[in-house]
């Protein structure tokens, strides 16, 4: 029975994890904006990211609350039981009688405080509690914005070793028709064997080309589903990307975009004037406060155990008062904690900074990879157009035996290589464009 039910357990496992994740299966093609949606809804980083969201309303409630009063209440019944000894003099005197007993007490307290004056320190932190919740808001943006460049570029990828793969499917049609062509050649006598056994070679290279490609096709798929955080086994088909067009971006706009858009140039900015507000919160410990206190309590005690512990004590206390403290020296803490909070705003501020002046670099560097990628695009894809024609003219004139099977195998390759090439710059020209999307903060297409 153990050995059944430990069996069970373990085939009920793949299930178990399965369940996990959602199984996405289509044969309908996504976009990338549904993928994206699909991402959005179950990514588990953005979802981490976007539990600090859940801190915005109590985070300013709290630091707005530090303007209220506070009040307590409390209520304490005791027992106590007690017994001494008696204590005898050496010449037989009693010093002190024993004694046993017990008592009971109840009591009741309401106390409230306010404190009226700490400088602006409670100020600071509502403004410290406002610019956090914005930078929480703009932390979860910024975190939607890199995952949709994610899944958008590996999407492209997906779809690009799919090309790849259907690629290497047409070159082995390709060899498999010289292969053919080069036995019945040889069946007439108007080749050597050599040329059979060469094209046998190529051949069955072509389909380990094949197993190659699938399974990059099948790693770029996965790797598409963990970033979605769905069931890695989904297979579902994706929309194609538009073609590249006329490159027509303005280099002066594109940086202008950035300073507006980046959020993390913005997360920076407002990190910085967080780091301010603690310093000048810091500061306010050189002043006094004054506080209100009140306290209102009532009491009572039995002796015994007969009377019960009472809700309507007798005996009734009130106290006010009104506190001023103003601490003088406190062995350099104070001194300690603005020198802190003061390197903690510099650092804030050349963050900021240093993100400013790498943002004009980053938009530059990806203008110029898009640009240089489109113009290649453009070569290739005239490469391509001349290897197709040019392998088309080798395979007629070797099935004419006006060319050799060394002239054919060549201009296989170089179609091979150049729909590579063109392929391989469309993936770069789609994922530079990518790149710039980042760097501006902004979708361009």
């Amino acid at each position: 029975m153990i050995y059944r039910l430990t069996a069970l357990l373990l085939l009920s496992m793949p299930a178990w994890a399965a369940s996990a994740f959602p199984l996405v299966n289509s044969t309908a093609p996504l976009s990338v904006d549904s993928l994206v949606q699909i991402g959005f809804r179950n990514n588990p980083g953005l979802h981490e990211t976007e539990q600090d969201i859940r801190l915005n309303a109590i985070g300013k409630v709290n630091a707005a609350g530090q303007f209220l009063p506070t009040a307590s209440v409390g209520a304490n019944f005791s027992e106590s039981h007690y017994s001494t000894a008696t204590f005898t003099n050496p010449d037989g005197s009693v010093s002190a009688e024993g004694r046993t007993g017990s008592s009971r007490s109840s009591s009741q307290d309401l106390s409230a405080s306010w404190l009226l004056f700490d400088g602006a320190q409670r100020y600071y932190l509502y403004k410290m509690a406002k610019s956090q919740e914005t930078i929480n808001n703009l932390t979860v943006g910024d975190a939607r914005k890199t995952l949709a460049r994610t899944i958008a570029s590996q999407a492209v990828l997906v779809l690009t070793r799919q090309k790849l793969h259907e690629l290497s499917q047409k070159l082995r049609d390709q060899r498999q028709d010289a292969y053919d062509l080069a036995k019945a050649r040889f069946d007439v006598g108007a080749v050597t064997e050599l040329d059979v056994l060469q094209a046998q070679i190529a051949l069955g290279r072509a389909e380990n080309d094949i197993t190659s490609a699938a399974r990059d096709l099948q790693s770029a798929r996965e790797q598409l589903n963990q970033t979605l955080g769905i069931d890695l086994k989904s297979d579902y088909a994706i929309e194609e990307f538009g073609d590249a067009t006329p490159f027509q971006f303005e280099l002066d706009n594109l940086i202008h975009s950035a300073y507006v858009n980046r959020t993390d140039l913005e997360i920076a900015r407002l990190s910085s004037k967080v780091a301010r507000y603690n310093l000048l919160r810091t500061k306010q410990n050189y002043l006094p406060t004054a506080s209100l206190g009140a306290t209102w309590s009532r009491s009572q005690q039995v002796d015994g155990t007969s009377d019960a512990w009472t809700l309507d004590p007798k005996n009734r206390y009130a106290t006010y008062s009104l506190r001023l403290s103003w601490t003088l020296f406190d062995g350099f803490s104070r001194e300690l904690d603005v020198v802190q909070q003061r390197v903690n705003r510099d650092k804030a501020e050349d963050r900021a900074r240093q993100l400013e002046l790498s943002l004009e670099r980053d938009v530059r560097d990806a203008f110029y990879a898009l640009e240089n990628a489109y113009n290649q695009l453009q070569i290739t894809g005239r490469n391509r157009e001349l290897a197709s024609r040019t392998l088309e003219l080798e395979r007629e004139r070797y099935r004419l035996g006006a060319t050799s099977q060394l002239s054919l195998r060549d201009a296989q390759v170089t179609y091979a290589q150049a729909e590579t090439d063109h392929l391989s710059k469309q993936l770069e020209y789609q994922s530079n464009l990518i790149a710039l999307e980042l760097a501006v903060g902004m979708e361009l297409r």
